[in-house]
C-alpha cells in the first residue's frame, strides 16, 4: 500500500505539525521539566551532572523569606529540596524537607550534598542540541522564558519526528486518506498535542523510541537482522528516557529466537548511556534517580484507575482505542510473523498496564489524560492501522461508532490543549497527588472542568482555534484532501 513521498512533502508535513504544536497558544508545563532544560548548562559550563549552581539550600530559605517581606526580590534559583531533585549519592539530610515531595523515592538532598535530578537523562540528552547554542551564547540559565520556550521547541520537534515515523508506518497498512486520518487522531485525540509536545516531559522521547522501533520491524516484507538489532537499540534508549519502555523489548521480536537475541543485544547497547550516567551521577550504574519507588497499590484499584476512572481512565479519554484491541480477532499469528508481532504488542501493552496498576502514583501526577498508558500510543495506532487495512471498519455501523468515539477524544483533548492549567482542578479543592480519590469521582471529572473552562479562555482560545484550523486546512491541501485553486 505504500507509495514514495518526496522529501519536500515530508518537510511540509513536519512543519505544519510543528505549527500545530504551538497554535494552541497555551503554556502547558511544570517545574519538573527544568532539570532536563538545565542539563546543557551544567554539562557545558561545569563539566558535571549536578545542579548545585542552580539551587538555594535550606539554610537560605528563611533569609530569603525575610528579604521578601522587606522588599528584596526572592532569588530565581530552585529549591534544592524540590521533588525533582535528590542527592548525588546517599543523602545526608537529618531533618524532614520543608518542600513537598512525592511518596516514596529518594530523600531530599542534605544541606551540603551535591544535587542531582531524579529523572532518567534521556529527555535531557535529546534536548541538549536545542539548548547548547543558548549555553554557548551565554544565556542566563535561570531565565524561565528561555527554559520553557526552548523546551517547547525541543518537545514539539521530537514529537513531530515520532509522528512522521508513525505516519510512514501506518501507510504500509492503509490508504493515504486513512493514514492521514489516523495521524490527525494520534496528534489531536491523545495527549500528544496537549502534553507530550508542550514541554520536556518524557512522553515525546518514549514516542520517538517506540515509533522508530516499530517503523524498523513492522513490515509485510522480511525484516533484515540489522533492523531487529536497531529496534532493540531504539527501545533500549527509550529506557534511558523512561525505564518502562524496556517492557517492549521481549515482546516485539514475538518469540523468534534470532530476533529476540538481537533485540536484547540492541537494548543493552541502547540502555548503556543510562548506566554510564548513573555511575557518574550516583556512583553506581544500577542506581537510578527515582530510588526505590513503591509498587504496592492494589492492582484492581490501579487497573480501574488506569482504564476506567473518570479523570485518568484510558478508555474514558480514548474510547476509540477499543477498536485497536478488536483487531485481535482478525490476527492469525500462525499464518504471518507480522501478525504475531502485532499480537505481541497487545501483550506488551497489557504487561505495562499491569505494572503501572501497582505503582504508588499510578495516575502520573498533575496532568491531563492517561499519562502513562499514552506512552504506548504508537503501538496501538500501528495495530489499529493494520486492523483498518484488513476490514476492521468495513461495515458502516463500525465506522460510525469509531468516529463517534474519536470525536469525543478530539473534543476533550483539544479543549485541554487550549485551556488546561495544572494549577486549577489538579490542586482544588485538594491536590490530587495527595488525594487521588478525586480521580475516581464521577461527580467532578477533570475533563468536565476543562470543558466548563473553555469559554473563559476568551479571545485567546478563539485566536488559537483559528490558527489551528488554518494550519490544519493547509495540511489537508498539501495532502490533496481539499481541492487546490489553480
Amino acid at each position: 500500500m505504500n507509495e514514495r513521498v518526496g522529501f519536500a512533502r515530508w518537510q511540509m508535513r513536519g512543519l505544519l505539525l510543528f505549527v500545530l504544536a504551538f497554535a494552541n497558544l497555551n503554556d502547558i508545563w511544570s517545574p519538573d521539566v527544568l532539570p532536563n532544560a538545565l542539563f546543557a548548562w551544567t554539562v557545558v559550563n561545569e563539566g558535571d551532572l549536578d545542579y548545585d549552581e542552580f539551587v538555594f539550600r535550606p539554610a537560605e530559605r528563611d533569609p530569603l523569606a525575610a528579604g521578601a517581606v522587606a522588599g528584596t526580590p526572592l532569588t530565581n534559583k530552585l529549591d534544592s529540596e524540590a521533588y525533582f531533585f535528590r542527592a548525588c549519592g546517599e543523602s545526608t539530610a537529618t531533618e524532614p524537607p520543608q518542600a513537598t515531595r512525592s511518596p516514596g523515592g529518594p530523600p531530599a538532598p542534605g544541606p551540603n550534598d551535591r544535587v542531582c535530578s531524579i529523572f532518567p537523562p534521556g529527555t535531557a540528552f535529546l534536548a541538549f542540541p536545542f539548548f547548547a547554542p543558548f549555553v554557548l551564547a551565554g544565556a542566563d540559565p535561570l531565565n524561565l522564558g528561555v527554559l520553557v520556550r526552548v523546551g517547547h521547541v525541543a518537545a514539539a520537534t521530537i514529537e513531530v519526528i515520532a509522528t512522521l515515523l508513525l505516519w510512514s508506518l501506518m501507510r504500509r497498512f492503509v490508504s493515504p486518506r486513512w493514514a492521514l486520518a489516523l495521524v490527525l487522531l494520534y496528534f489531536f485525540g491523545t495527549s500528544v498535542r496537549t502534553i507530550a509536545s508542550q514541554a520536556l516531559w518524557q512522553h515525546a522521547g518514549v514516542h520517538l523510541a517506540i515509533a522508530f522501533a516499530l517503523w524498523l520491524v513492522l513490515s509485510t516484507r522480511p525484516v533484515a537482522l540489522w533492523r531487529e538489532l536497531a529496534s532493540g537499540v531504539a527501545l533500549g534508549f527509550g529506557s534511558v528516557v523512561r525505564q518502562t519502555t524496556g517492557v517492549l523489548v521481549p515482546f516485539l521480536p514475538a518469540a523468534r529466537i534470532p530476533a529476540t537475541v538481537l533485540a536484547f543485544v540492541g537494548a543493552a547497547i541502547g540502555v548503556a548511556p543510562l548506566l554510564v550516567y548513573n555511575a557518574i551521577a550516583f556512583g553506581n550504574p544500577l542506581e537510578q534517580g527515582y530510588g526505590t519507588k513503591p509498587f504496592d497499590t492494589s492492582p484492581l484499584i490501579g487497573l480501574y484507575g488506569l482504564l476506567l476512572s473518570p479523570s485518568r481512565g484510558f478508555f474514558v479519554h480514548e474510547p476509540y482505542m477499543l477498536f485497536a484491541f478488536a483487531t485481535v480477532v482478525l490476527l492469525k499469528p500462525g499464518r504471518d510473523f507480522l501478525e504475531l508481532r502485532l499480537l505481541s504488542l497487545v501483550y506488551a501493552w497489557a504487561a505495562t498496564a499491569i505494572l503501572y496498576s501497582t505503582y504508588a502514583e499510578w495516575w502520573g501526577g498533575r496532568v491531563f489524560g492517561p499519562r502513562f498508558l499514552d506512552d504506548l500510543a504508537p503501538a496501538l495506532f500501528a495495530l489499529l492501522a493494520w486492523g483498518i487495512g484488513h476490514g476492521l471498519l468495513a461495515r458502516w455501523p463500525a465506522r460510525v461508532a469509531f468516529w463517534i468515539c474519536a470525536a469525543w477524544s478530539l473534543l476533550i483533548f483539544q479543549a485541554a490543549a487550549f485551556v488546561y492549567d495544572q494549577d486549577t482542578w489538579d490542586l482544588n479543592p485538594t491536590n490530587i497527588n495527595f488525594d487521588p480519590s478525586r480521580l475516581l469521582d464521577w461527580s467532578d471529572p477533570q475533563w468536565l472542568f476543562v470543558l466548563r473552562t473553555l469559554p473563559e479562555g476568551g479571545a485567546r482560545v478563539i485566536v488559537a482555534a483559528g490558527l489551528s484550523a488554518l494550519a490544519l486546512l493547509f495540511l489537508l491541501r498539501v495532502e490533496s484532501v481539499l481541492p487546490s485553486r489553480r
